[in-house]
């Protein structure tokens, strides 16, 4: 069970990343004023980046020590570094969009959006491809 943990939280993180970016982000940006909306997804997306970030890292630590993938591993690692990039830049994106500056606003909306990406695939990978290792 333990070795397949690693496989389990990737389809964790697929799914939450799934559920988030096609479902809650658009639903709430269609349900709710522009200004709670706001309130909203400023309280939601940075534990959204820390979820997937604390999941990676836990799923780090159970491929050390219970296995050598170190695909694996390094898949892990670059999911947590790339979900902490994101947490981290958040309050720059808030304050970005709080002095109308739209042009860093957008390019730093735009590098979670790929960085979440980038993990969403990885994550995906791992699970296509886990089985040929494990």
């Amino acid at each position: 069970m333990m070795k397949n943990l690693p496989l389990i939280i990737s389809s964790i993180i697929v799914g939450i990343i799934l559920f988030q970016s096609a479902l809650v982000a658009p639903a709430i940006n269609r349900l709710i004023n522009a200004e709670d909306a706001s309130v909203f997804l400023r309280y939601i997306w940075p534990k959204f980046f820390l979820i997937i970030a604390i999941l990676s890292l836990a799923s780090f630590v159970v491929i050390v020590i219970n296995s050598n993938q170190n695909l694996y591993k390094y898949v892990s690692i670059v999911s947590f570094v790339l979900m902490l990039i994101c947490y981290l830049i958040t309050p720059m994106i808030n304050d970005a969009k709080d002095s109308l500056n739209d042009q860093l606003w957008t390019a730093l909306h735009l590098s979670t959006i790929i960085l979440t990406f980038i993990t969403l695939i990885i994550n995906a990978l791992t699970i296509v491809y886990w089985k040929s290792v494990g």
